[in-house]
């Protein structure tokens, strides 16, 4: 990965877009950068499991979970799995688990906050679909960087 800053990217390119800093910094990797993928998990990370499953090359996940804290969208088995097939981080609108165990694996991971009762399993979601939330706009193959100072999207690839 690249070196960056967010707020080195924020002074040299305008066409981006800068999230609400509403998340908590998990996972052993502090930062992280990747094309977008995203998901609609609400309070049933089933389809968060379908993806991590998938092998990428550096990707983040993005997941709406319309900022339950009802229930974690994400635990160390997946965060370890995620790790193993390439996936760079998560921004999840919703909770994690198992945080202790996830600050040494890694992976970068932005989440609302902590909860350590597990999701449903209804295999309820969707795939590529547009979200807005942390007032931005995520996009399926758009470009997102994170740092200790916040995330960053953009339209193309800036490093």
């Amino acid at each position: 990965m690249s070196e960056f800053t967010t707020a080195d990217l924020c002074d040299e390119d305008t066409n981006i877009q800068i999230a609400e800093p509403i998340f908590n910094l998990y996972g052993e990797k502090k930062k992280f950068m990747g094309k977008i993928r995203t998901v609609i998990a609400i309070e049933d990370n089933s389809y968060v499991k379908e993806l991590v499953n998938t092998k990428v090359d550096g990707d983040v996940m993005v997941i709406e979970g319309k900022g339950s804290t009802k229930c974690a969208l994400l635990g160390d088995n997946l965060a370890k799995k995620a790790s193993e097939n390439g996936w760079s981080g998560f921004v999840i609108n919703g909770c994690i688990r198992d945080s202790e165990i996830i600050s040494s694996i890694p992976i970068g991971i932005k989440a609302l906050n902590t909860m350590p009762k597990k999701s449903n399993k209804n295999n309820a979601g969707e795939f590529k679909k547009d979200l807005n939330f942390a007032g931005v706009l995520f996009q399926e193959g758009d470009f997102l960087y994170s740092d200790s100072d916040g995330i960053i999207i953009s339209k193309e690839r800036l490093i």
